[in-house]
């Protein structure tokens, strides 16, 4: 008897050894499903004809691999990865893969500078130097908003030199102190000119007011309540899960692997890692107000007006347009060694469509336009001309 009892005992030990295998493995499952493609067979047309255009771009531009994440009124449509992760180990990307999204990591500082104006830690049309009055003194005096709106006399240094110089640099504060000396170029409020180093002003004036170092900062008033859980900034030093390799082309366009950089210390302008459902979540917020007024949601929206009235194409770290049928398209497009973004919100269509890709490209930008154009042909269709 006491055998059989040690048998039913031992049966038991298997059976529920078993079931938690039979678990583990289920569990692994799902999560494998939550990280896979999600398709709304309503917009099926528009997707497969989607796909066949960033099968042709992945070709034609030699990219390795990339995301893309196509919502309407909040519900994604679309979110998939396409290629390689990694080219070597043939590691497909997914909607998990981070990605170097160059200038788009803009939108998460104009997002905290926003953020921190609507809790009253700062007056974007208050002086810099208010702020921070002992910073070399300029020619001219400028704001955030002038740095947001990158029309405060700072010069673009390039891109090139930044980054190779930026391997010696540590800290957000390094890079300030890198060109703090130099001039402005032209008087404040006249003028547009792309500068990286407007925005690394910007990470330093709100890790002075906060005096929490930038990228804690923005996780904690920014990623964190958004829920980006796969945003964050770059450490090439780290280990950062479902990082993707970075690739570039050499000079006579075959395609290597990306120098590496170090973008810590530039990381209000171009230092972010994201994955395309996260700067969807992101660029949702322009949509209605919710983590931001409605102050704040203009503030992005509308172009930037100089002090001679000329209007930009951009606002406050947006890009600003209209597409040929006269629909308004808030946007960005970034760029950096090894990495790429697009974003186009349709804000009357409650449109957004987000893509990342693991190569730098400034010859063939990823095509969110041509895929909007898909979705907008179900959303808003114009009647052809009549044949008279």
């Amino acid at each position: 008897m006491e055998k059989n009892m040690y048998q039913s005992v031992s049966m038991i030990k298997a059976l529920i050894l078993m079931l938690v295998i039979s678990s583990s493995f289920s569990s692994c499952k799902k999560k494998k499903d939550e990280n896979g493609p999600v398709y709304n067979m309503s917009y099926k047309e528009a997707i497969l004809e989607s796909r066949k255009e960033l099968g042709a771009h992945l070709i034609s531009s030699f990219t390795p691999g990339m995301s893309v994440c196509v919502t309407i009124d909040g519900e994604v449509i679309w979110s998939e990865g396409l290629g390689y992760a990694n080219k070597e180990l043939k590691a497909p990307v997914t909607r998990e893969t981070k990605f170097r999204i160059g200038t788009s990591s803009q939108l998460f500082t104009a997002f905290l500078m926003a953020k921190m104006e609507e809790e009253g830690k700062i007056d974007l049309d208050e002086s810099f130097y208010t702020y921070i009055p002992n910073f070399p003194q300029k020619d001219f005096d400028f704001s955030p908003r002038m740095l947001a709106a990158q029309a405060a006399g700072f010069p673009q240094a390039p891109a090139n030199e930044e980054l190779k110089l930026d391997k010696k640099l540590v800290t957000l504060k390094d890079y300030v102190s890198l060109y703090e000396n130099d001039p402005q170029v032209y008087e404040p409020n006249t003028y547009f000119l792309k500068s990286n180093y407007s925005w690394a002003l910007l990470g330093i004036l709100a890790e002075d007011i906060t005096e929490t170092r930038f990228p804690e900062l923005i996780k904690e008033m920014v990623l964190d309540t958004l829920g980006l859980t796969n945003t964050q900034v770059d450490n090439y030093l780290a280990i950062i899960p479902n990082r993707s390799t970075n690739y570039h082309r050499d000079y006579i366009a075959r395609l290597v692997n990306a120098p590496q950089v170090n973008l810590r210390s530039m990381a209000p302008a171009l230092g972010f890692l994201s994955t395309a459902d996260d700067l969807n979540k992101a660029s949702l917020q322009l949509l209605k107000p919710d983590y931001f007024n409605e102050q704040s949601i203009k503030l992005f929206s509308e172009p930037y007006e100089l002090s001679t009235g000329q209007l930009l194409n951009s606002s406050f770290g947006w890009l600003v347009t209209y597409d040929n049928d006269g629909r308004k398209v808030i946007g960005q497009s970034g760029n950096t060694v090894g990495g790429a973004s697009a974003i186009a919100i349709y804000p009357e269509e409650k449109l957004v469509i987000t893509m990342c890709a693991n190569l730098d490209d400034n010859y063939n930008e990823l095509p969110a336009l041509q895929i909007a154009r898909h979705f907008i042909d179900i959303l808003d269709p114009k009647e052809e001309p009549k044949d008279e």
